[in-house]
């Protein structure tokens, strides 16, 4: 019989940790809050579509910004559908031709048209296609092999860590200056998935207090920059170095927290 690999031994883990009854209970209880959240997100992209066609560019920028929360959350897994991903929430970078590639659409094509550009009648169209894609992404969400424990925690690892080492350069929301509202939704979405992995493990195991305190001091970080009441955030440009290094730092913080107690589990990092 020939010897396993180290690769083929990970793999066979990998299958077993999979295939536990809790782990399965706890890929699925956080899908199906973005299950809701996409649902949530269904009616505010058509707002955004509707604004956009109103040619009324005050509430086209509202509906901007109400629209953005959601999938934000849903980001935290984007690895398990990189395709809806990338005509939802890609930037220009991500494509050969930039701002002028014409696979680029979604948030970012639409932000650009209304903030910079105030050009409603050419974003009219990425509004059509941001609703179908949407759309599209909800019954993606009901396909449950795209889901496991590896996918969702190396989707929580990489979004906190990307918050610190990207979106902090304000890259995220350039024309919007709503990075804020970015951050404070996907250290939300991270949150959703790991509520189910901490209750796996134990409420009162100290590494899984410590993700929640992380989080709690992360969001912590955000609350000057938001009204009662109000989705929008302060404007990101009016922040200084130093509070957006408190920001950052928060977010690897929480990184690290989170690694702590994918390890323990055994889920491959």
């Amino acid at each position: 019989m020939p010897a396993l690999g180290a690769g083929s031994i990970k793999k066979s883990r990998l299958r077993k940790l999979d295939d536990s009854a809790q782990v399965k209970v706890a890929v699925a209880s956080g899908v199906d809050y973005f299950k809701r959240r996409c649902d949530d997100q269904i009616p505010t992209v058509i707002a955004l579509e509707q604004a956009i066609a109103s040619k009324d560019l005050a509430a086209a920028k509202l509906a901007y910004i109400e629209s953005r929360p959601p999938y934000e959350e849903i980001e935290t897994i984007a690895g398990s559908f990189e395709d809806s991903d990338r005509d939802i929430d890609a930037r220009p970078y991500s494509f050969d031709g930039g701002e002028d590639d014409p696979d680029f659409r979604g948030f970012h094509k639409i932000e650009n048209l209304i903030f910079a550009e105030e050009d409603l009648d050419a974003a009219h169209p990425y509004a059509v296609q941001l609703v179908e894609s949407i759309k599209r992404l909800r019954g993606e969400l009901d396909e449950s092999d795209r889901f496991n424990a590896e996918g969702q925690f190396g989707g929580m690892v990489a979004l906190t860590n990307e918050l610190s080492a990207k979106k902090i350069s304000s890259e995220e929301e350039t024309w919007s200056d709503q990075s804020l509202l970015i951050f404070k939704h996907n250290w939300l979405g991270v949150n959703s998935q790991f509520i189910p992995f901490g209750q796996m493990v134990g409420a009162d195991k100290p590494s899984v207090i410590a993700v929640a305190v992380a989080h709690r001091d992360a969001m912590n970080t955000l609350k000057p920059y938001f009204k009662p009441g109000v989705v929008a955030a302060a404007p990101y440009s009016g922040l200084s170095n130093r509070e957006r290094r408190a920001i950052a730092d928060a977010s690897n913080r929480y990184r690290d927290a989170i690694i702590v107690v994918r390890d323990e589990i055994g889920v491959p990092g």
